[in-house]
């Protein structure tokens, strides 16, 4: 099981301190600590953390750099929850430990409460008793368990014990690819709509997928010779944020600003990934923006905070948000410059806060669950 400890000193002190303030402390206690601390700072921060971050990117992409310091004593993740945990796997793999003589990195989240829905979707137990229904159904030697990094190293661990792996965003049909070189049948959680856009993207028919519902617990509405069809089943969790982009915001943008490009995440719906231009992961949209054209115009269907950010640095080009009202990740939020400046006072003093372990059985499933999608590459 994974552990969040308990805050050592009142965070009330830093709350009450102004943003100058906490500026001037998170800077000196950094210059203070120096190679020995890394701070992680995922895209969808907002702005006022990102400043103070040693890194800066995606979830996987973040902890794998961070892994690969041998100076770092403590990893900050300015993030939720699951990201803490894989930062804490990848840095304290066996490999490191070696490299470090058995010295383990400290990891701690920022702000203690920050999970994330599409992770809380798909619980270690609801898993499990999906599986033993499957098993029931299909072969479940042929049957490959597929997670998104946006999951528990729990989860993570299920799937390393049960010969699957794990994917982004951006890696997702190379991830696929390998699964069905090994199994007739992928089981994709906890993103439906990440599951459904890579396989019709791979050509895969609506008809050849099936869903796996967790309030019925059994798959929807399907005959059991459409089931022998079925190539990829579906864990039904989503994402809150890009769920909130429709087909008639782009039909609005693309009406109020004639030769828009759309570009979206591909935890958008189908037919908003139809309708838009282009799809891609977080560091895809960057990349995409960063390359675009000076003068062109374009609507990002992702996080708020990242959207803006684009916005302010690539002034030459028009980036806009592609809902009428901010798309922001309420749990990504919750990190403010008093809950990051708090837990760099808490490791100086040796005390850290909000500490993310994982239990070594887990992680040594969950691991194995990285290593293998990394290796689908």
């Amino acid at each position: 099981m994974t552990d969040v400890s308990r805050q050592s000193t009142s965070l009330d002190t830093y709350l009450a301190m102004s943003d100058n303030e906490l500026e001037a402390c998170i800077e000196q206690l950094r210059r203070e600590f120096g190679k020995k601390l890394l701070i992680l700072g995922h895209h969808y921060q907002r702005s006022e953390i990102i400043r103070h971050a040693d890194l800066k990117g995606d979830s996987f992409a973040l902890s794998r750099a961070a892994a690969e310091s041998r100076e770092c004593d403590h990893i900050v993740f300015c993030g939720v929850h699951f990201m803490a945990e894989t930062a804490y796997l990848l840095a304290n793999s066996p490999e490191n430990l070696a490299a470090r003589n058995g010295r383990r990195v400290q990891v701690s989240l920022s702000e203690k409460e920050a999970g994330c829905t599409m992770a809380d979707m798909a619980t270690e137990s609801q898993l499990e008793k999906a599986w033993a229904a499957l098993e029931k159904t299909f072969d479940i030697t042929r049957v490959i368990p597929v997670t998104y990094v946006n999951s528990t190293a729990a989860i993570k661990a299920f799937c390393g014990k049960h010969g699957g792996l794990a994917c982004t965003s951006s890696n997702a049909m190379s991830v696929l690819q390998w699964a069905f070189a090994r199994g007739d049948r992928i089981f994709f959680l906890p993103d439906q709509m990440l599951g459904i856009n890579t396989a019709l993207k791979m050509g895969i028919l609506t008809d050849e997928m099936a869903v796996w519902s967790r309030q019925t617990e059994q798959l929807r509405s399907h005959s059991d010779e459409a089931l022998q069809k079925c190539r990829i089943i579906l864990w039904d969790g989503c994402c809150g944020i890009h769920l909130r982009f429709t087909c008639e915001q782009i039909d609005e943008m693309r009406a109020k600003h004639p030769g828009i490009q759309v570009i979206v995440h591909p935890e958008c719906h189908p037919s908003v990934i139809a309708k838009a231009d282009f799809a891609g992961s977080t560091s895809q949209i960057i990349d995409t923006i960063a390359a675009a054209a000076p003068g062109s115009v374009w609507a990002v269907g992702t996080e708020w905070h990242l959207v803006e950010r684009l916005a302010e640095t690539y002034t030459d080009r028009v980036v806009l948000n592609l809902g009428k009202y901010p798309s922001v990740c309420r749990t990504m939020a919750m990190t403010r410059l008093a809950h990051l400046c708090h837990v760099l006072e808490t490791i100086k003093a040796g005390t850290p806060a909000n500490l993310v372990t994982v239990d070594d059985q887990i992680a040594d499933n969950a691991r194995l669950c990285l290593e293998r999608m990394l290796a689908a590459k």
